[in-house]
């Protein structure tokens, strides 16, 4: 490997390069992970509050927050999941049976709350009863999302990959914008043997101008080619690394996410930094500061290679 003609030793570009793959894979939940008194909680819907609270592993609260929602009938399918969350971190899974079943009594045709007793159901590993309950939750409402993403997963824990697939990729085109989702179908494609067909999926739908959908797929890709990225360059394959940051370069490109292309390039810069090639890095720090002038980092590292 050609020695870099920066000053500092590869140890350095292997701290910062960890640094921004952290705040990639990380950065969202350490932001919402804050203490409350740093957040803005006015901009924040009562669900997203019972879902920081959540974050905070504040459980008893959050399950205060959720049961009230339901008590009050503001309910959809994530009220639901984060009361079941929140009693299931607290070890109390039965309690939050009880406030289902009761909701049920009175609703029985409650979409939301058959999603919630078949959350249940499946978290207890009774894979069955899981099963009938969101069967029924999106027959009650084909568009229910969350429940289709579930019987997904049941449907993957009997091996039936290709109806598991199917029924994820349906809660996708409802709720693109949902990272569950895509983490269930990466899951379900690795379990078939055929980890790349997320990547013939973002193509597909890329193909047929479903822009959103198409946009979502895209950055589940890119999710993991970044993952990969992290591996290679933690293992010292540094080319390759490279290469699946390229790869992501043009993912991103195609969906015409240029946001993203910022920590992309920065991160090539270092790369191609630490391999010696400081024409490259160059090109790339000022790649960087083309889309966002401010980037005092990369201003930095490309004063330095003047």
């Amino acid at each position: 490997m050609p020695k870099s003609a920066f000053p500092h030793p590869p140890i350095f570009f292997r701290q910062i390069l960890g640094l921004i793959l952290a705040f990639f894979v990380l950065g969202p939940f350490l932001l919402q992970a804050q203490p409350s008194n740093h957040l803005d909680l006015s901009s924040l819907s009562r669900v997203q509050k019972g879902e920081l609270l959540l974050s905070q592993s504040r459980n008893q609260e959050a399950a205060d927050q959720f049961s009230s929602l339901i008590a009050e009938g503001a309910v959809d399918g994530y009220v639901f999941r984060g009361l079941i969350r929140a009693y299931w971190n607290l070890g109390k899974l039965e309690g939050a049976k009880q406030l289902i079943a009761d909701f049920l009594a009175e609703n029985p045709d409650s979409t939301e709350a058959l999603y919630g007793f078949g959350y249940i159901f499946y978290l207890n590993e009774d894979m069955d009863k899981a099963e009938e309950y969101f069967e029924q939750a999106v027959a009650s409402d084909s568009r229910n999302a969350l429940a289709l993403n579930n019987w997904g997963a049941v449907l993957t824990r009997q091996k039936s990959y290709v109806q598991a697939a199917e029924k994820v990729r349906e809660a996708i085109q409802l709720n693109p914008s949902e990272p569950m989702f895509f983490r269930n179908l990466k899951i379900i494609y690795r379990e078939m043997g055929d980890p790349g067909l997320i990547l013939a999926d973002f193509e597909y739908y890329l193909g047929q101008g479903a822009s959103e959908v198409a946009n979502a797929y895209g950055k589940a890709v890119a999710r993991s080619l970044r993952q990969k990225s992290f591996q290679l360059y933690a293992q010292g394959q540094l080319d390759e690394a490279i290469d699946r940051f390229e790869e992501m370069e043009s993912v991103y490109k195609k969906i015409g996410h240029k946001s993203g292309l910022v920590p992309v390039y920065f991160s090539l810069g270092l790369l191609y930094e630490e391999k010696g090639d400081t024409q490259k890095a160059k090109k790339f720090y000022n790649r960087v500061l083309t889309i966002n002038s401010r980037h005092l980092q990369a201003k930095d590292r490309l004063n330095r290679l003047q």
